[in-house]
C-alpha cells in the first residue's frame, strides 16, 4: 500500500489531546436488546462494508465503513479514524506487508487511505474499482438527530451483516465529564452506520460504551467539510460547484489533519467527468480554465528531443538504434484513447516484437484484469500508424508483447544480461501524438521506491508517463532494462535478465493471458501494483508540487529507501 506518514505514539497522544474538544460534536444513543430490525435494515445497508488493516494475511484491525461517493472506477468510503491510529507503531521489519482490505458483498478489494481528520474522528478510504453501491442515501441524510428507534449497522471482519437497535433521544450530546469514554470498546462496529427506520442516514458510529453508542452525526461531518470548502475558496478564489463539493467530501479539515492523497489539488479527473477523444476529462463550464491546468497527460515531454542535449552524448550507433527501435503505442476503447506509452523492438521467438508495459491494457479499476476489446495502435519511427496485436502479457511484472503486422524492424535493440559499472545511462521514450523521440540521462542508484515489485532497480533519470515501457540504455545503446514510472523518485526499471525470464514463460503459449500472474522464484509478493497517475485538472498554483528534489540533477546528494529520502546513498556497482 501507499506509505503513510506515521508518527509513532504521536497519533494516540494527539487523539487523546483532541478528544475533549471534539466531544461536543458526539451524540449518544441507548443500545437496546435484540436485532429484530435486521430484515428492515438490509434494504438500505448495502453500502456498509468491512475495512481491515492487514499485515500479509494477518488482520491487525477491523472496522466498518459506508460508501459516500462513486465517480467512475473510484469508490470512497467514510470510516472511523481508528483505522489511522491502527497504523501507530507499525513501522519496523515485522510489518513488511501492510495493506488495507475492503470487503464488499463477499469480495476483497485493495483500499487506500485517502484523507483523515483525527480531531474529528473520521477517515476516507478509496477503492479503485467499480462497486455496486448507492450513494444517493446521503441526499436523505438527516441534519438533526431524531428521537425514537434507529439501528446501528456494521459488518464483521468476515463481512457478516450485524445490527443493533438504538433508542435515540434527539440531540443528546456527550457531556464533558463522561469519563466512561476511557472504557470504550474497539470492535468492528467502529465506523458503522446509524439509520432511522425510514432509511435515512443519521451518523457514523465511533464506539460503544456503557451500553450506549457514541456517534458522529451527519450534521457535524458536514459542518467540518464546509469549513474546509470555505478555506479552499479563500485560498484559491475558486468557487466550488456542488459537484466539486461532492468530490471534496472527506478531504482534510483544519490544522490537525493529514493527507495521503492528491485530493487537495487534483480537482476533477477522468473517473469523474466525460472524456474527450484523447482520454482526458472535459472541464465543466462552471470552472474557469484560467484557474486550472491539465496535468499527468501522455504528451508531457521529458529530457531532450532527438538531436539535442543528451543525444549528443550517445554514440552514433546508440542514437541510430534508438531511432529505429523505439516506438509509441496507444490503446483505444471505441474512439476514445485509453492509455499511451513507449515500447521498443526486440528479437523474440524468431521474430521481432514490441516489448512494452502492460499498463497499456490494464484495467485501472481492477488491476487483476485487462480491459477486453481494446484496439492498439503503434506509432512507428517513420510516424506511420499500424495496428498492433497483443501477443502476451504479465500483470504481476507489468510486461506485454505486441506484434505489428507488415512491419519488420531492422536490427532490434541490443540487450545486456549483465554490465560493468556504468557511469551514465539514458532513458528513452516516444510521444504517441507527436511521434517525438526523447531521452534524458542519469546514473544507476541504490534507491528503493514505493512500487511493490522486489526486482526493480532505479536510475536517477526523470521521465514522464510518455516514457513508460521505454528502454534504459548505456551511452553505447545497449539496453539494460525497461522503464516504469515513479512521480517522485527517479525511474524504476526491470533488468533485462529478469525480463528474459518473463519472456521465457510466454514460450509455447497461444493464449495471451496464459501466464498473466506467473512469478519468478523467490518472489513472495501476492500481486504487484503499478499505479499510474490519471490525467486531471489541477489548480495552477499547485502544478509544481510533484517536482522532486532531484529534478535536473545528475548526481543527487541523497537517496531514497522505500520512497523516503535519506542521506546519502552510494551508486550501484
Amino acid at each position: 500500500m501507499r506509505k503513510a506518514k506515521r508518527g509513532g505514539g504521536d497519533l494516540s497522544r494527539r487523539f487523546r489531546k483532541n478528544r475533549r474538544g471534539c466531544k461536543t460534536d458526539w451524540v449518544s444513543g441507548r443500545l437496546c436488546d435484540g436485532d429484530s430490525y435486521q430484515d428492515a435494515c438490509t434494504d438500505f445497508c448495502k453500502n456498509v462494508i468491512s475495512i481491515s488493516l492487514c499485515n500479509g494475511n494477518a488482520t491487525l484491525f477491523s472496522c466498518s465503513g459506508i460508501a459516500i461517493a462513486r465517480q467512475g472506477f473510484l469508490t470512497r468510503f467514510l470510516t472511523s479514524a481508528s483505522l489511522v491510529r491502527a497504523f501507530d507503531g507499525k513501522t519496523n521489519e515485522h510489518y513488511y506487508d501492510l495493506k488495507i482490505q475492503v470487503r464488499h458483498e463477499g469480495k476483497l478489494y485493495r483500499g487506500f487511505l485517502a484523507e483523515y481528520d483525527l480531531g474529528n474522528s473520521f477517515a476516507v478510504v478509496n477503492v479503485r474499482t467499480f462497486l455496486d453501491v448507492h450513494v444517493r442515501i446521503f441526499q436523505h441524510a438527516l441534519e438533526s438527530v431524531p428521537r425514537g428507534e434507529a439501528c446501528l449497522v456494521w459488518r464483521s471482519v468476515s463481512g457478516e451483516l450485524m445490527v443493533r437497535s438504538l433508542e435515540l433521544g434527539g440531540d443528546s450530546r456527550v457531556s464533558e465529564n463522561f469519563e466512561d469514554l476511557d472504557n470504550e470498546t474497539s470492535e468492528s462496529w467502529e465506523g458503522g452506520s446509524i439509520f432511522s427506520f425510514d432509511g435515512e442516514f443519521v451518523g457514523m458510529n465511533l464506539f460503544l460504551v456503557a451500553e450506549r453508542a457514541i456517534f458522529l452525526p451527519w450534521s457535524s461531518i458536514v459542518k467540518h467539510l464546509e469549513c474546509y470548502w470555505t478555506f479552499r475558496q479563500k485560498e484559491t478564489g475558486l468557487a466550488l460547484s456542488e459537484s466539486l463539493k461532492a468530490y471534496w467530501f472527506g478531504a482534510t479539515v483544519g490544522d490537525k489533519s493529514n493527507n495521503h492523497s492528491e485530493a487537495h489539488t487534483d480537482l476533477l479527473n477522468q473517473e469523474q467527468l466525460d472524456l474527450d477523444s484523447m482520454g482526458y476529462p472535459k472541464l465543466p463550464p462552471t470552472i474557469s480554465p484560467d484557474s486550472v491546468i491539465l496535468v499527468n497527460t501522455f504528451e508531457d515531454d521529458f529530457g531532450n528531443k532527438y538531436g539535442e542535449g543528451v543525444w549528443r552524448k550517445l554514440s552514433g550507433k546508440a542514437a541510430s538504434s534508438m531511432v529505429r527501435n523505439v516506438v509509441a503505442l496507444a490503446s483505444f476503447n471505441g474512439e476514445k484513447r485509453f492509455f499511451a506509452c513507449t515500447g521498443f523492438f526486440i528479437e523474440w521467438n524468431g521474430s521481432t516484437v514490441i516489448l512494452t508495459s502492460a499498463s497499456l491494457i490494464r484495467n485501472s479499476g481492477d488491476e487483476n484484469k485487462i480491459v477486453e476489446g481494446l484496439r492498439i495502435e503503434v506509432c512507428l519511427p517513420d510516424n506511420k500508424r499500424r495496428e498492433g496485436t497483443l501477443k502476451h502479457y504479465n500483470l504481476h511484472y507489468n510486461v506485454a508483447l505486441v506484434s505489428v503486422k507488415g512491419h519488420h524492424a531492422i536490427g532490434p535493440a541490443n540487450t545486456l544480461l549483465s554490465w560493468s559499472r556504468c557511469s551514465e545511462v539514458a532513458a528513452v521514450g516516444r510521444c504517441f501524438e507527436s511521434g517525438r523521440l526523447m531521452a534524458t540521462n542519469g546514473r544507476l542508484v541504490s534507491w528503493t521506491g514505493t512500487l511493490d515489485c522486489d526486482f526493480l532497480v532505479h536510475s536517477s533519470c526523470k521521465i514522464t508517463k510518455a516514457g513508460i515501457g521505454g528502454p534504459l540504455v548505456t551511452l553505447d545503446g545497449d539496453v539494460l532494462g525497461m522503464n516504469f514510472y515513479d512521480k517522485k523518485i527517479g525511474t524504476p526499471f526491470l533488468l533485462w535478465k529478469d525480463i528474459c525470464k518473463i519472456l521465457a514463460s510466454f514460450q509455447g503459449k497461444s493464449d495471451p493471458s496464459a501466464v498473466a500472474f506467473w512469478k519468478m522464484d523467490r518472489d513472495t509478493t501476492s500481486l504487484n501494483r503499478w499505479p499510474v497517475p490519471m490525467p486531471c485538472w489541477r489548480l495552477r498554483d499547485c502544478v509544481d508540487e510533484d517536482k522532486s528534489d532531484d529534478d535536473d540533477v545528475l548526481e543527487p546528494k541523497y537517496g531514497y529507501v522505500n520512497g523516503v529520502k535519506v542521506m546519502p546513498l552510494i551508486d550501484v556497482v
